[in-house]
């Protein structure tokens, strides 16, 4: 009986220490690393290298791991609000949220449930929305971004979070509920962008900001609410992860540029003054909701600053200096002072003036640095101004102590100018620069809406007139979209001029191409012209070449600043609306929907019963071809102008030769008379027969050029390095020609549909009876 207790007590320790000191995951990866380092510190003696590379690069190292561990703290904290919000905030009680702060906000957890609820079936509407506005938008920013697209959209399993609710019942018409939430989103997304051969992928994505809703106009009539619209009242705070050969900026001073350019991106989209509409019935006016009249305008002299942090040391002396400059947001405006050398009580007495469009709710950014030419700007501490308060009082000078810093204050002079629709107002605003020498300060606001062009100079192709509106008043520039392949363009966008005299500036309106950049159209309009009536809606005859007349319908509203803070500065405009409230168009009759609409997103995911060959589905059965089938979904976009493919999945593929399966991938172009397109793909699902893809591919074009036109799409597979250079067959698995004058209503995004695959005669014996001769000795 002892022996076989010792025995077990001496297998049971043998246990232990095979658990204690045997290799794991984690200690061989350690070791290898570990392997790696000295070898890698071996291989610098060697060579004679100076040990001065070594420190560099555990400098770099240790900087890079810094903050690594501050972005993955933030992560975490994030994830653990979304999660267990009570418990997070005990444990990190400096990051309340505003409801406990500020009586007015109210906690929202039935709205979270709700979130929670309807997440996993937003990933259709967020891509659709994703696709024609923001890559679109991406594509017209930079010539180099013209091949810009999103190749994979998913958001993942956790939804945002609202942390607070406001609703506002001041300074609100009776039109209209203005709401604000504090949004909080800190999920598992995995979106991935192609530009041009290059694939890079965006994950743990935070976004934090304060997300505005505003419903208006409020009817009578069914739907009870004419449309809705979203923006941040100020740049939110973004912060996510680069995959793929993202991961080569995934560095300090890159990664920090690059999520500069998508803020930048983010607020020319959705940050005031730009908004994103969502229509509710078919008869809104939608430019007026994207485009309302502002508010007012806020006149800031940056006076001085005081008792600043010193970021740069001195050696003779013991307090050091900095260079500041400061710099202010007031939405999606910037604005940034000039640099004082040297000193730590700098004085710039300079002016600036923004547009406000929303009062209530939004805030204006202080921040301070000091500048450090060749290296990021070292921050001195920064500072928030309600709006809302400043427009109460009319004028306030303050002192605002600098948060973030250990010492420090910056004075600011601010001036709330609302806007007067009298012509009396004027005469008092001159007087006013007059006596306060600010002759370079602005007395007038010229609110401009760009609606629509007729009469432009013909081409030989309807499809290669390509063409924006471009409005210059002094040295501010506005330039609007780009309308592709038409020659009656509607563009339906506001721009907001500053006016310093009324009497004397013009307004240069010039209608371009946009391959050739030359002028198709110029017409200077005096704003005196404007001052009788104070509006005008008549339309603009641009002079063209060879004596054309261009008509440009826009509208011109003139507005006097007036420091006489009253109701006519919270000027409301009307929303026309036709009497009549229609039903939206379906596809199965009705007038088509205006462009401007959303197009109809289908929120269900395809399911199996959908693809099946029941008579109650919504896909149009078809037999299996020979070399297996392929689901798409085509249609063209007029908000992009593009062929949208989706590509689905596949189904009873045949692998190639000498082998049971297969690594699938789609290629395909856009074919248009002797016109190609760029050759697009997808990305490769390996080992697999009847891979999903769930990926859009675009390619430019208008719809009477997609109509006419026609898609070479193949499904190919994954050949490896070195069966491409031993010159082995372009493993050819099929492939189906679609003629797009075939589809029906290409307009309108319609149900998937299986394609049938084919090949030639000779591929698809031998690899065949590859296949088949592959199986049958495994079955052996």
């Amino acid at each position: 009986m002892e022996t076989e207790e010792h025995k077990v007590e001496t297998d049971r320790s043998w246990r232990d220490l095979w658990d204690t000191y045997h290799p794991t995951t984690d200690s061989i990866r350690i070791y290898v690393l570990s392997l790696g380092v000295l070898a890698l510190v071996w291989l610098v003696g060697y060579w004679g290298f100076s040990v001065t590379w070594v420190m560099l690069g555990l400098f770099i190292w240790m900087w890079r791991e810094k903050k690594i561990k501050k972005k993955n703290y933030k992560i975490r904290t994030a994830r653990g609000v979304a999660q267990n919000e009570q418990a997070t905030i005990l444990s990190c009680v400096q990051d309340l949220p505003s409801w406990v702060y500020f009586p007015d906000v109210e906690k929202a957890e039935w709205l979270n449930k709700i979130l929670a609820q309807v997440w996993p079936n937003l990933d259709r509407y967020v891509e659709e929305t994703l696709r024609m506005s923001v890559e679109p938008a991406v594509q017209q920013a930079n010539e180099m971004l013209r091949s810009f697209q999103f190749s994979k959209i998913d958001l993942g399993d956790e939804p945002p979070r609202v942390a607070g609710v406001q609703v506002y019942t001041e300074y609100v018409k009776k039109n209209e509920i203005v709401m604000d939430m504090d949004l909080m989103y800190s999920g598992d997304c995995d979106i991935q962008i192609r530009i041009k051969r290059f694939l890079a992928g965006v994950q743990d994505l935070q976004v934090q900001g304060t997300v505005r809703v505003v419903m208006k106009p409020l009817m009578s009539q069914h739907p009870l609410v004419g449309g809705i619209t979203v923006f941040f009242l100020n740049r939110p705070d973004i912060n996510f992860s680069l995959s793929n050969i993202g991961e080569v900026l995934n560095f300090p001073g890159l990664s920090s540029m690059l999520k500069g350019v998508v803020a930048d991106q983010v607020a020319a989209f959705m940050v005031l003054p730009n908004r994103f509409p969502i229509p509710l019935v078919p008869d809104l006016d939608i430019s007026r909701l994207r485009y309302p009249m502002p508010k007012g305008v806020l006149r800031i002299q940056l006076k001085e600053a005081k008792q600043l942090m010193s970021a740069d040391p001195d050696f003779f002396t013991k307090k050091g200096k900095s260079d500041p400059y400061c710099t202010l947001h007031v939405g999606a405006q910037f604005f940034k002072s000039k640099v004082i050398q040297r000193t730590l009580d700098p004085k710039w007495n300079q002016y600036f003036e923004a547009v406000v469009y929303e009062v209530e709710g939004q805030t204006m950014q202080v921040n301070v640095f000091d500048e450090d030419p060749g290296v990021k700007d070292d921050p001195l501490g920064n500072a928030a101004v309600s709006i809302g308060q400043v427009a109460k009082e009319g004028f306030t000078d303050v002192w605002l102590p600098l948060e973030d810093a250990t010492s420090g204050q910056v004075r600011l002079r601010m001036t709330w100018l609302g806007l007067s629709s009298q012509r009396e107002a004027l005469e008092k605003m001159e007087n006013m620069k007059r006596v306060t020498d600010m002759d370079d300060m602005s007395s007038a606001l010229l609110f401009v809406r760009v609606d629509s062009a007729s009469g432009l100079p013909s081409k030989k192709k309807v499809e290669d007139m390509n063409t924006y509106v471009e409005l210059t008043m002094g040295k501010k520039h506005e330039k609007s979209w780009i309308q592709w392949g038409t020659d009656k363009p509607v563009w339906g966008q506001g721009f907001t001029f500053l006016v310093k005299d009324p009497h004397s500036e013009e307004l240069l309106i010039e209608i371009k191409d946009e391959k050739s950049k030359k002028m198709m159209g110029k017409k200077i309009v005096p704003v005196a012209a404007v001052l009788d009536k104070m509006k005008s809606s008549d339309p603009v005859f641009l002079e063209g070449p060879k004596g054309v007349k261009i008509e440009l319908k826009m509208e011109l509203i003139l507005r006097i600043l007036s420091s006489e803070v009253g109701e006519e500065s919270f000027e409301e405009e009307e929303i026309p609306l036709t009497p009549t409230l229609t039903p939206p168009s379906t596809p199965d009759g009705g007038p088509p929907g205006s462009p401007l609409m959303i197009p109809e997103i289908r929120l269900a995911s395809i399911s199996e019963t959908e693809l099946s060959s029941t008579p109650d589905s919504p896909v149009t059965p078809v037999a299996k071809g020979e070399a297996g089938q392929l689901l798409m979904t085509i249609y063209h976009s007029l908000n992009s102008s593009k062929v949208l493919v989706t590509v689905h999945k596949a189904r009873n593929l045949l692998p190639p030769r000498g082998s049971k399966i297969c690594d699938a991938y789609v290629r395909m172009r856009f074919c248009a008379g002797q016109k190609k397109s760029e050759i697009k793909k997808t990305g490769v699902v390996k080992q697999n027969l009847n891979p999903a893809w769930d990926e859009t591919l675009g390619f430019p074009a208008s719809l009477a050029e997609a109509k006419q036109g026609r898609l070479e799409v193949a499904v190919k597979h994954k050949r490896s390095l070195l069966k491409s250079f031993r010159g082995t067959d372009a493993w050819f698995l099929g492939e189906v020609e679609v003629d797009l004058s075939k589809v029906e209503r290409l307009e309108i995004k319609g149900q998937p549909q299986w394609f049938d695959l084919k090949r030639d005669a000779g591929a698809k014996l031998s690899r065949y009876a590859s296949f088949m001769s592959t199986r049958s000795g495994t079955e052996s």
